[in-house]
């Protein structure tokens, strides 16, 4: 079990120190008078929404910024989560100093795990409270061999990690405990923000420090590194306060029960919801694996702060009347796992929707996951509930800035060079130009892949060489072995379906012994016997003519009886589905 550190990071500089002065001074030198080089290493994150990790290597030391997931969509058939490939993290593990999470989302925490497990050696991570609560918990169901280090920070506290001293500083986003980080080299000076939004009435009252971005501008930012989520979002994002005041109002006027769905990390949205619930006089019942986990750690550490009066088992709410009860659940993607799904569909062991309740929605769909919340959505109205999403009423804000807040930071802050982080490729660019209008040098502005590196030497961003990088999907238990054939043959089979030929070839006589038996799913016009018997001639036709023509070269045969009953099922159904042709020898 991981051993959360209660002392703060200021207990490891100086042993930090002792250990890598040599290493750093060296770096400092740069060696036979050269100055020293600093690699900015994005690994993921700029691809999508998730997957989020950004190695900076200066000389003999490593330090990974984050190390997120991403949730897979409608074409990742049979995929579980998306990791980023850290192939680069694993062949220089010799040079990892630390991993520093910014805050406790997923796609900034959710590779952890296996990353650690391929580490196979104790590496500390640094984090705010909170961040490491949420980790502690997430390393526990993996159970690690090795437990890393958990090293809490503070606002204003800062550490050195071999040739890197790093500050960090509180930023304002959709979850308690985000911060950014000054990270400062021989090579120069990179300020990065992680995830933000200049939310000028906060939940818990931390803003986003604007003295410590001032601070760092006056010092000199050569690379600014921001987040691009909602960059082509023009003005400001709301207030996180606003949505309260709605979901008192839906809650108060509410006739039966109310279904919030939310993300189990979004602790401020959480705290709003048994808010209005308290309220409204209604009991907060918690269900969902990762709600529960995540109220539970919230509670405590302080973060979250529900009476225990409030809340009750879900087990009890068929027995409480329903103007009296709230349910706080997880499902607000549509994921078809999820709490709100199952009871969308009457199969959650504990709730069931029924006609005249009201459910809220409070998240925006995440890319991709826009298809699953509307078949949530649909299947709800069926059953007669009230739903409520962000089209309908003001039940989400985001947790990202938007361009005006963008603009006042890039003002602020003076960089050099600028690089958007974290988005999609139209959230990059519209950022790169945000940055252009506030004064940036179009040719200091660097719009990366993942794996692409920008080098810094004495203040000075060029390209540098590209390392391996891409993606590692995870299928329950396996890790890495799904590659893009195995995807597409899943994505082929979901949509054109798949068959199955066996042909039985006597080696001795070199004939085909009977008929083929051939099997399809997901075809149409398999249920026609007709369609079955014309199907059945031409392979048995195909594997004769190939069994007398190439004898024991059952390959050939295999391969000629795949293309027989492909081209048979394009010209009469128009599907390419996944054909598996096998050969039996007798």
């Amino acid at each position: 079990m991981p051993n959360t550190k209660t002392n703060t990071a200021e207990t490891e500089i100086q042993a930090n120190k002792n250990r890598r002065r040599t290493t750093r001074t060296k770096a400092k030198r740069g060696g036979k008078g050269k100055s020293p080089l600093l690699r900015i290493i994005p690994l993921g994150g700029l691809d999508g929404i998730g997957k989020n990790m950004t190695a900076f290597e200066c000389g003999d030391d490593i330090i990974l910024v984050d190390a997120g997931l991403m949730f897979p969509d409608d074409e990742h058939v049979g995929v579980d989560l998306i990791l980023p490939d850290y192939t680069y993290v694993l062949e220089n593990a010799d040079k990892l100093r630390g991993i520093i999470v910014t805050h406790g989302h997923e796609d900034h925490t959710g590779a952890l795990p296996y990353l650690l497990k391929d580490l196979d050696f104790e590496v500390p991570i640094y984090a705010t409270k909170l961040t490491l609560g949420l980790i502690e918990g997430k390393l526990e169901e993996h159970h690690l061999a090795h437990s890393p280090k958990l090293v809490e920070v503070h606002r204003g506290s800062g550490m050195t990690l071999g040739c890197f001293d790093l500050e960090f500083f509180t930023v304002n986003h959709s979850i308690p405990g985000a911060m950014g980080v000054w990270i400062h080299t021989p090579a120069g000076n990179v300020l990065h923000t992680g995830d933000f939004k200049l939310d000028q009435t906060p939940i818990d009252g931390e803003l986003t420090d604007f003295a410590a971005l001032a601070r760092y501008s006056a010092a000199g930012v050569d690379l600014f590194m921001s987040d691009s989520t909602n960059a082509n979002v023009r003005e400001f994002t709301r207030s996180e306060a606003e949505v309260g005041v709605t979901l008192r109002q839906i809650m108060s006027q509410a006739k039966r029960r109310v279904i919030v769905a939310s993300f189990a990390s979004h602790i401020h949205r959480i705290q709003q919801i048994c808010d209005a619930a308290l309220l409204a006089r209604r009991k907060v019942a918690v269900t969902g694996r990762s709600m529960l986990t995540n109220v539970r750690i919230a509670r405590e550490l302080g973060y979250l702060n529900v009476p225990d009066e409030l809340l009750v088992d879900a087990y009890d709410v068929a027995d409480i009347p329903p103007h009296k009860i709230c349910v706080l659940c997880t499902g607000s993607q549509g994921e078809p796992l999820s709490a709100l799904a199952r009871m969308s569909m009457g199969e959650h062991k504990t709730i069931s929707i029924e006609r005249g309740d009201t459910v809220i929605i409070s998240a925006t769909p995440v890319p991709g996951n826009e298809k699953a919340v509307t078949r949530v959505i649909n299947q709800l109205s069926k059953i007669g509930a009230d739903v409520y999403d962000k089209h309908r009423a003001l039940v989400h804000v985001s947790g990202h800035a938007a361009s005006e807040e963008l603009k006042i930071v890039l003002s602020l802050v003076k960089p050099k060079y600028f690089m958007p982080v974290h988005g999609e490729a139209a959230h990059l660019r519209a950022h790169a130009k945000l940055a252009e209008a506030v004064g940036v040098e179009p040719k200091n502005i660097f719009i990366l892949d993942n794996g692409d590196s920008l080098v810094m030497q004495g203040g000075v961003v060029r390209r540098g060489p590209s390392v391996e990088s891409g993606i590692v999907y995870v299928d329950g238990s396996s890790v890495g072995d799904i590659g893009e054939n195995v995807l597409r043959d899943r994505q082929s089979m979901a949509s054109d379906g798949a068959a199955t030929v066996v042909v039985t070839y006597d080696r001795e006589h070199n004939e085909m012994v009977g008929d083929p038996i051939v099997n399809m799913r997901g075809i149409p016009g398999w249920d026609d016997e007709d369609f079955v018997e014309e199907v059945i001639d031409a392979v048995a036709q195909t594997a004769r003519d190939s069994i007398e023509a190439y004898g024991e070269n059952t390959n050939r045969v295999r391969k000629n009886v795949r293309n027989t009953l492909s081209n048979f099922i394009w010209r009469r159904c128009h599907r390419r589905p996944v054909i598996m042709p096998i050969i039996v020898e007798i």
